[in-house]
């Protein structure tokens, strides 16, 4: 029999009776007319300027609301505000309490690989490896270990983000492949003329060190913005080190009314240990893996009443090294992948006359790179698609407003031929409901690493004839504004995945891959947002998920979340989050057997603030944080226990 584990018995009950209280608590707080008319959760730019002033504004916890496109489509936003409320060092801390998305990792700072050791995944997708099906961008431009195919967190820093937009439905005709699911994440800048600073220090469990300065600013026609953090930890086992370190800079330039052009910047450099398993033998040393990584945007961008878009040229350089050991040679090794990639994104936004808007794009994506091993090497090779879209919504209506949309994406591969995908759409809103429904059919390609695999299998150029996985989702959601500052959604949806690749180990020989996998996801999920003053804001989620096969990696039946961001004092705020995830399986689908169970979870954050008067020029907060104030017992990966308890304290100035 499993052991029950510390929490696992009394999260669910706990955190339900604490999303009923807060729900209840806003609910009153409101009236039942909603005449209290709160303001609204209010953008970063503006929380910044406030941050001195004797108002206090709270953000909503853990997302700053979900939106829906004139296309149909959910968008759950993450704002910079909400990344520093929960005190989060890396996209998995940013999101892991999304609705609907779940995490993996072994340690407190920096993220082991691209697989278990510090990944993010969208209501049961993400899991495949090598490859992913979600794609992660900044500012619209794909980033990712390009040979083998699947986002690396320490190369996707959130300090730079003035907000994470996170899809959780496919995406195929505006972001194409690869995008089953898509974070994109949207870089800071000033938009309005001032001068804004900022430097945080904080120190806490397992010698957790974190320190940022940031500075920017708009100058007439000129803007600019640079940012410095550093992260490292000793961890919270022996072996479990990290270090992430990251640079932003973004300089801008007014062209003309309405016309710009600016570049950015993102370099990032991480490394993280691997404390193996517990009870394993322990290696001479450990296993470490190791990113740099450089994104460079240049763009031209124009702002008009009736038209709207941009150009945007990027080249993506960077290099990982994972130290290995060898149990067979008892020795290390270190497999270095040198990857790269490069392109232009082109987009234009028209709106037509009668309510019409139509969107036209064009991209062209290099990426690969090269892979040396313990004893093989494979030299670079690039792979190249280009994709031409379009994407039409009109608007009828005015007291009863609906939005049909419809859009169609062709991607020509060099490698792989050609590829059609789609996506219709439909928006009724009504007064404060909404329904949307969406369809679409999107396609994720084998990367390169196809054929650095087969290289290594003597496949030679088999690797061709792969076909690319296939998603058909249906999606159908309504969401209600209960007042000016409440709102409740629910969303039903469903997801077939086909032509899966599986790996296939002999006999015959050689091992391959094949497109033999499929698998659904059904479910569900439901949110609500209640902002009763403008001292308090509440958030509440669940998700559903009722994956076939049932052990579908990263698909736990239930999730609960529960969120209040509170300011009791005119100086003091408090941050609290709490999530319940119900047990589910884990590792690599690409290779059948590995999946394994591990338990539920229950957890709980919490951050308090507060803010010394240092004059009107100069914004002084401290800060405590504790992280699992539970102690709950859990694990993302069998045999790797996750840290409990911890805290850290730190001082955060503006100016």
């Amino acid at each position: 029999m499993r052991r029950q584990r510390r929490g696992e018995k009394w999260g669910p009950a706990i955190l339900v009776v604490l999303t009923q209280a807060l729900l209840f608590t806003a609910i009153s707080a409101a009236g039942p007319d909603g005449d209290e008319q709160p303001a609204q959760p209010v953008p970063a730019e503006i929380v910044r300027k406030k941050f001195s002033e004797t108002i206090n504004v709270v953000a909503s916890p853990i997302q700053e609301g979900q939106q829906v496109t004139p296309f149909g489509s959910e968008v759950a936003s993450v704002s910079s505000r909400q990344v520093e409320d929960l005190t989060a060092g890396d996209l998995a801390s940013a999101l892991r309490w999304v609705p609907g998305v779940t995490i993996s990792r072994y340690n407190v700072v920096g993220s082991y690989g691209g697989g278990d050791g510090g990944s993010i995944f969208i209501r049961g997708q993400g899991s495949g490896r090598p490859g992913a099906e979600i794609s992660t961008m900044i500012d619209g431009i794909p980033r990712f270990g390009s040979v083998w195919t699947h986002p690396l967190l320490d190369t996707l820093a959130t300090d730079a983000n003035d907000r994470i937009d996170v899809y959780k439905s496919a995406q195929p005709v505006l972001f194409g492949n690869m995008t089953f699911a898509g974070v994109d994440l949207i870089p800071k800048r000033i938009a309005q003329d001032g001068m804004f600073t900022r430097v945080l220090g904080a120190y806490g469990s397992f010698a957790t060190l974190t320190g940022l300065v940031e500075n920017g600013a708009k100058l007439g026609d000129w803007d600019y913005y640079v940012l410095a953090s550093h992260r490292d930890s000793d961890g919270d086992r022996p072996n479990a080190d990290g270090r992430v370190n990251s640079l932003y800079g973004r300089l801008g330039y007014a062209l003309a009314k309405g016309w710009s052009v600016s570049v950015q910047v993102h370099s990032d450099d991480g490394w993280a240990d691997d404390p193996g398993e517990v009870g394993a033998a322990p290696l001479p040393q450990p296993q470490r893996f190791a990113v740099k990584d450089t994104l460079t945007i240049a763009t031209l961008a124009e702002e008009h009443d009736k038209h709207s878009g941009s150009v945007k040229l990027f080249y993506d350089s960077g290099a990982s090294h994972w130290r290995q050991w060898d149990g067979t040679q008892a020795q290390f090794y270190t497999e270095v992948t040198d990857f790269k990639s490069y392109g232009l994104h082109a987009q234009e936004h028209v709106r037509l006359e009668g309510r019409t808007d139509l969107v036209v794009g064009y991209d062209h994506d290099q990426y690969g790179g090269s892979d040396q091993g313990e004893s093989s090497y494979f030299p670079q090779m690039l792979f190249r698609n280009d994709a031409a879209y379009a994407m039409v919504s009109r608007a009828f209506g005015t007291e009863v407003e609906v939005i049909p949309s419809a859009g169609v994406r062709y991607t020509d591969s060099r490698e792989f031929g050609s590829n059609w995908s789609g996506q219709a759409g439909l928006v009724v809103r009504s007064g404060g409901t909404e329904l949307h429904a969406n369809v679409a059919r999107a396609f994720n390609l084998p990367g390169v690493y196809a054929a650095v695999m087969y290289s290594g299998w003597g496949g030679g150029d088999s690797w061709k004839d792969l076909r690319p996985e296939i998603m058909n989702h249906a999606e159908v959601g309504v969401g209600q504004k209960l007042t000016a500052t409440s709102r409740v959604d629910l969303t039903v949806f469903y997801d077939d995945v086909t032509d899966a690749l599986v790996f296939v180990p002999p006999p015959p020989p050689p091992p391959v891959f094949a497109n033999i996998g499929a698998y659904t996801e059904r479910g569900a999920e439901a949110t609500a947002t209640f902002a009763p003053s403008q001292t308090l804001a509440l958030f509440g989620g669940v998700t559903y998920l009722d994956p076939t096969p049932i052990d579908v990696p990263n698909s736990p039946k239930w999730s609960l979340v529960a969120g209040a961001s509170w300011a009791p004092m005119a100086r003091l705020r408090v941050h609290a989050d709490a999530e319940w995830v119900d047990r589910q399986t884990v590792l690599n689908p690409r290779f059948a057997s590995t999946q394994e169970w591990i338990g539920s979870r229950f957890l709980v954050n919490m951050k308090a603030s507060y803010r010394l008067d240092l004059g009107s020029s100069l914004a002084s907060e401290v800060f405590i944080a504790g992280e699992n104030i539970a102690d709950s017992a859990y694990v993302y990966r069998p045999g790797y226990p996750a840290p409990g308890r911890s805290w850290t304290g730190g001082v955060d100035l503006r100016f």
